[in-house]
């Protein structure tokens, strides 16, 4: 009776001991550090200065486009302003050229640091219908790899739990 006691404890002390050293070699993983802006590998890339400039102005450009319904981040009918719709045009393709040229796993957090920089500049900008204009940020910055048709990348699942400021 006490060695099948022994047996037993001996047997859950090695599976609470293996649990265990698995849990903190799964928790610390060394060559896939998750940094502020995402994998360690893409945080060269993040401080460039030029890095997705592209995109980052053509995100800013959408934002304080009101929506259009489901086609908003189709600007080519443009017919009002022909040289801004020739701008935007120009610059969809360079942000498009840029995101192709990033690592797989880089595009999203690239696009989520970037939208963050536009989100920024219309916070200190102190602009009109806030709200609106940084959702907007956000939508067209998560489907940009898929209007892009960047490779293995399709959405970017950012969640609305952005650094808001404390008014909304």
């Amino acid at each position: 009776m006490v060695n099948k006691l022994f047996l037993v404890s001996a047997t859950l002390a090695f599976f609470f001991l293996l649990t265990n050293a698995s849990i903190y070699r799964t928790v610390f993983d060394e060559d896939n550090q998750i940094g502020p802006f995402g994998p360690q590998q893409c945080q060269k890339e993040f401080e460039q200065t030029q890095h997705l400039r592209a995109c980052q102005q053509w995100i800013h450009m959408q934002a304080t486009q009101p929506p259009s319904g489901p086609r908003a981040l189709e600007f080519e009918d443009d017919n009002e302003n022909p040289q801004g719709s020739q701008l935007k045009a120009t610059l969809f393709q360079q942000c498009c050229n840029e995101l192709r040229q990033e690592d797989k796993i880089c595009v999203c957090p690239a696009l989520k640091h970037v939208s963050e920089e536009v989100r920024i500049q219309f916070e200190q900008e102190q602009h009109q219908g806030l709200p609106q204009i940084v959702s907007r940020i956000y939508q067209t910055a998560t489907q940009l790899p898929k209007f892009c048709k960047v490779p293995q990348v399709s959405v970017c699942p950012f969640q609305h739990d952005m650094p808001f400021p404390p008014y909304y």
